[in-house]
């Protein structure tokens, strides 16, 4: 299977919905559990526009960094969990990486810890 098919096929199920059964919401406001589960259904639904490489690394760069910089605002530490670990299982997919898409998720990482700064 090609990358963008895989990331089309695997983005939610395997990369987005992994990342968030595995990040620990226990103790979390009310308010920032809403917010957070409001940024994943976003991301989950930018899936649609993975139509090809090009468009995959813009949605990543632009919708997926900003959502993720607007989860900061209301925890910093989930935000940054959620991300390393969405990050960490696409990584996982061999057709990931042995793609251009390796390079960008390591890029979507280290701006989003720019950011922070």
């Amino acid at each position: 299977m090609d990358v963008v098919k895989t990331m089309r096929y695997k983005f939610v199920r395997y990369c987005v919905n992994k990342a968030y059964a595995e990040v620990d919401l226990k103790d979390l406001p009310a308010e920032v559990l809403n917010a957070f589960d409001d940024v994943v259904n976003q991301i989950r639904d930018l899936e649609k526009y993975f139509t090809s490489i090009e468009a995959i690394a813009k949605v990543l760069r632009g919708e997926v960094l900003e959502k993720l910089n607007a989860l900061r605002e209301r925890s910093p530490a989930l935000a940054e969990e959620f991300l390393k670990r969405v990050v960490e299982h696409c990584m996982e997919l061999e057709e990931v990486a042995d793609s251009p898409l390796r390079d960008v998720f390591q890029e979507l990482l280290r701006r989003f810890n720019e950011a922070k700064k």
